[in-house]
């Protein structure tokens, strides 16, 4: 799992490698000619509309199953570098009795990052679709395929830390985590972080480390906590962190709480622990729980 420092490392132990791979951007305005601000806003409020339709819609219950689940991003400005998404594995890909489970975070804020993740969107999807094919589960060869993309198509310092899992009816769930903050599965007597997996996608063409695929059971009463650093990075105004330690005595005492509750507990908490200063990152979360 990375902070907000490790990553920032990350970035710059690696930037000298993308700049040697990867041509100069093209420059802003080519010609000198100066922006036209009315454009860039109706640009912006068009990839805005693009990104939602490529998430859930919060109004709408997300059935797979018996399990009860949401999610929802808050971006801090019009387009944000969040993504989540509950997969229907079965209608989409065949894949009987499955539902994926992905949250994202690139790098960054505003349109970019937002550029990134409709990229890595695509890359997913078609990943799964190939995986579904082929192989009828979930393989490191997913990530693995997916991080050439993001390498190819990121900027220099660019990078996506994701999380994707495939939830079966009977409550397991195989998993890869690509440097993404530890999903939290609440249990009656421990929490299990997911963790295993390998490093953050597009950082590297040809990572150290081969991704891993974990495995993890949702029995009856469990709750799958996902979040991005929007959250556990989130600041009050004396410079703390909200932390993941806050976040797991919320979810603990809310267990039993039905998954729309939980997600409107974390926001809550969270909103009045930062309450006063300015909001400096997308936050989102997605909750799944297993009555």
């Amino acid at each position: 799992m990375l902070n907000g420092e490790d990553k920032a490392n990350t970035a710059r132990e690696n930037r000298s490698f993308h700049e040697v791979d990867r041509p100069d951007p093209a420059p802003t305005h080519p010609g000198g000619e100066a922006p036209n601000f009315r454009k860039l806003s109706e640009d912006l409020i068009s990839v805005a509309e693009l990104q939602r339709r490529i998430m859930p819609d919060p109004l709408r219950l997300t059935v797979f199953g018996d399990f009860d689940i949401f999610g929802k991003t808050i971006p801090i400005e019009i387009v944000g570098g969040d993504f989540y998404d509950f997969i229907d594995l079965e209608g989409r890909f065949g894949l009987r009795g499955k539902m994926g489970i992905v949250i994202a975070d690139a790098s960054g804020h505003g349109l970019v990052p937002a550029m990134l993740i409709r990229d890595f969107n695509t890359a997913l999807y078609t990943g799964i679709s190939l995986q579904a094919h082929y192989e009828r589960d979930t393989t490191p060869l997913l990530f693995s395929k997916i991080n050439r993309r993001m390498f190819r198509s990121s900027a220099p310092n660019q990078f996506i830390t994701a999380f994707y899992g495939e939830l079966h009816l009977d409550g397991t769930i195989r998993y890869i985590n690509a440097g993404h903050y530890n999903p939290l599965l609440f249990k009656k007597d421990e929490i299990v972080e997911l963790s295993a997996g390998g490093p953050v996608l597009g950082a590297f063409l040809n990572p150290p480390h081969a991704f891993k695929v974990g495995e993890a059971e949702m029995e009856r009463g469990d709750v799958l906590v996902c979040y991005t650093d929007g959250i556990s990075e989130a600041n009050n105004c004396s410079g703390e962190e909200y932390g993941v330690a806050r976040l797991i005595k919320l979810v603990r005492s809310r267990r039993d709480s039905h998954s729309l509750e939980i997600f409107n507990a974390i926001i809550d908490e969270v909103g009045r622990f930062s309450q006063g200063c300015r909001q400096t990152d997308d936050r989102t979360v997605t909750v799944i729980r297993r009555p």
